[in-house]
């Protein structure tokens, strides 16, 4: 019998057949057989709802509270592999690079779910890089993206080999990322960053000018453009792009640091 039949069976069918014959011979029974398995879904079901609310709270911003819920979802022991996977992210986005790092060698251990390794690869790559193992993190996310390629995979990627310094490995992964997602911005920002370090600043500029245009609201585009000014000798240009960087949040994950940012806002004012 279909796995999915089966559990329609066993976790609908049998139980509103339990409800009718039980409010055949008393209505109350009926009743009280009914809250009972409602009850027993919604606890069932909790994991669900706990990552519903985490989620909601994520997508307003609230990331702590989304940790929570999420957390909540997780120890239940009932959450999937997505949602363990996700809860660990959002430890690493807090900084809490152990914690997350812990969650997903429990997540490998206990699942074995071969089909989902590469995205918890995607992850824990993530921490690789935070932890300062480059080489590590690239090899994985190599490994990764032959069998799951996403605007994620490709953004992280596209910047550690960036960093890594293999800058035309980096370019055809960057132009390949381009293609498989024009709009991403975090892809364009990679793109710009790597023709600017080959220097093609033609190519570069134009890049950034169309990302620029969409007011990207994270600071990376801005510190860059302004980099990238800087090398085209526009001081008081490259000046006001960093100084745009400041209004953005600096988080965990992010690739550039406010202490870099204000460095080099120094350094082209003392050159002024």
């Amino acid at each position: 019998m279909n796995s999915r039949v089966k559990s329609l069976i066993t976790g609908f069918v049998l139980p509103v057949i339990v409800v009718i014959i039980a409010a055949m011979f008393n209505k109350w029974l009926g009743i009280a057989a009914l809250l009972v398995y409602l009850f027993i879904m919604v606890y069932s079901s909790r994991a669900m709802i706990y990552v519903m609310i985490g989620t909601r709270n994520y997508g307003m911003g609230k990331l702590d509270e989304a940790i929570r819920w999420f957390g909540r979802a997780y120890a239940t022991k009932r959450a999937s592999v997505r949602t363990a996977v996700s809860y660990a992210y959002l430890l690493l986005k807090n900084a809490e690079l152990q914690k997350a790092e812990e969650v997903l060698q429990k997540v490998i251990k206990e699942y074995r779910e071969k089909e989902e390794l590469p995205y918890i690869n995607s992850v824990m790559a993530l921490i690789l890089w935070k932890k300062g193992d480059l080489d590590q993190a690239v090899s994985m996310l190599e490994e990764v993206i032959q069998t799951y390629k996403t605007t994620s995979v490709y953004g992280s990627l596209g910047f550690m080999l960036i960093q890594k310094g293999d800058l035309e490995k980096a370019l055809e992964l960057n132009l390949q990322a381009l293609d498989f997602n024009p709009r991403d911005n975090i892809i364009n920002d990679n793109l710009g960053q790597n023709y600017m370090l080959l220097g093609e600043y033609d190519k570069a500029k134009e890049i950034y000018e169309k990302l620029l245009a969409k007011a990207p609201t994270f600071p990376e585009p801005y510190y860059n453009y302004g980099l990238l000014q800087e090398k085209l000798g526009n001081k008081d240009e490259a000046l006001e792009s960093m100084k745009k960087a400041l209004n953005y949040k600096f988080a965990f994950l992010s690739t550039v640091t406010r202490e870099e940012v204000e460095a080099a806002i120094n350094r082209l004012e003392g050159a002024n």
